[in-house]
């Protein structure tokens, strides 16, 4: 089994953001100048430096470690065609959720296992390209493709808010969540 640890944390999604690396992503302001986005890479999510890396199939990684408001990204390879643009790796953020945006989130037609911890699949519905955390906790995804014709931005329930994924929910992953003791996320 794999074990999140502190540094595989890759943000802290609080009211006084502070962004989490130098390739900066902001959903609050999505009318930047197109050159100030240039170095952002749209084939891995922000933070991917700090990913948990999985085999492919089956996997168990134990999140106890996450705290609210904190979001980690898991990595494994996959054969599944719509990662294309990942490299053929699909990313997954777990985003365990502060008790304000449980309340602000919707169950997804009951797709959301436990609602205090969100997962999803990094990749944006628009064109496949990977999709990073932003920091707001209003809006913590967004495509890593900043184009004026894509600049997708997701809530806290992963619904498309603005971009060219507006009114689209992200994909969730297969997978389980064992909360007791500790917590274990199981993808499949």
């Amino acid at each position: 089994m794999h074990q999140l640890t502190r540094r595989h944390v890759i943000a802290t999604l609080t009211s006084s953001t502070v962004l989490l690396c130098p390739a900066i992503l902001n959903a609050q302001t999505t009318t930047l100048e197109l050159d100030d986005w240039a170095d952002i890479p749209d084939d891995t999510p922000i933070g991917q430096s700090q990913t948990i890396s999985v085999d492919a199939g089956t996997s168990e990684i134990e999140i106890s470690a996450l705290k609210p408001g904190e979001v980690a990204v898991i990595a494994r390879p996959t054969t599944d065609e719509k990662y294309t643009a990942t490299g053929m790796i699909q990313y997954i953020a777990v985003h365990h959720r502060t008790e304000d945006q449980i309340t602000a989130a919707d169950d997804r037609d009951g797709t959301i296992q436990d609602p205090a911890y969100f997962v999803v699949n990094l990749l944006c519905t628009h064109k496949g390209k990977a999709i990073g955390i932003t920091g707001n906790p209003e809006a913590p995804f967004a495509c890593t493709d900043r184009g004026s014709r894509h600049s997708s931005v997701y809530n806290v329930s992963g619904f498309g808010v603005s971009g060219a994924s507006e009114d689209e929910y992200l994909s969730i992953p297969d997978y389980t969540l064992s909360v007791g003791d500790s917590v274990v996320l199981t993808l499949t």
